[in-house]
């Protein structure tokens, strides 16, 4: 197990996502392909959030999670049982839309820094019931590969390593039993290459909450 976690925390009291702030984590970003942000955003902000996702959920919004994409889209629940509800910008909530604009300076910043050419985030909520997980896999359709850097933002109130639900990174893909876990507190902000990087989400002892993105470049086949 990789014990090399390049976990930044941050003590900027409104938790705003400056210059300074950015180039660090960027800065880990091109070191080392991957990096966990604390107090990304603040602790009310994390709770708008969490409270939009529990009304969205109880209003039937959510649908079981698949893989694939359009035609070869298929529910597989030997690999994924979690449920999504995906973000529609032209309907963001007040909560959703401080999210997505803090995504789009995100972007900027990390176009200016590391030339990645990212056009776009899209972006779901996702809820883990408890035993529910999603097996190891990368952010990638096969023979598409515009997803480029995923962002995980965390949702959980008061969690707790034993809660479990951690995020398994594969560190080395040459070697399995290199990987780092990730706790999913909330507020905290999993930045990492999309197609480097094989994951997993493990079974919770609860209820699991975030919102799951990718910043994706242009598809160069419909240009």
């Amino acid at each position: 197990m990789n014990t090399i976690l390049p976990v930044i925390l941050d003590d900027t009291p409104d938790h705003t996502l400056n210059a300074g702030r950015s180039e660090r984590f960027i800065d880990a970003l091109a070191d080392v392909g991957w990096c966990v942000v604390d107090d990304f955003i603040t602790p009310i902000r994390v709770a708008e959030l969490r409270a939009n996702l529990l009304a969205s959920w109880e209003e039937g919004e959510f649908r079981p999670a698949g893989v694939g994409r359009g035609e070869k889209w298929e529910l597989k629940p030997e690999v994924r049982t979690d449920r999504v509800c995906w973000l529609d910008p032209n309907q963001a909530t007040p909560p959703v839309r401080f999210y997505l604009e803090l995504m789009e300076r995100l972007r900027n910043d990390v176009n200016r820094n590391l030339f990645l050419g990212l056009v776009e985030f899209e972006a779901h909520m996702a809820v883990y019931p408890p035993g529910t997980y999603y097996r190891k896999h990368l952010d990638q359709f096969i023979g598409v590969g515009t997803r480029t850097l995923s962002a995980i933002l965390y949702l959980n109130e008061n969690w707790q390593p034993e809660d479990g639900g951690q995020l398994r990174i594969y560190t080395d893909e040459t070697d399995e039993n290199r990987y780092q876990e990730i706790t999913p507190i909330g507020g905290r902000l999993v930045l990492f290459l999309s197609a480097r990087f094989l994951h997993e989400v493990m079974p919770a002892r609860r209820e699991r909450l975030g919102v799951t993105g990718w910043f994706r470049t242009r598809d160069m086949k419909h240009v």
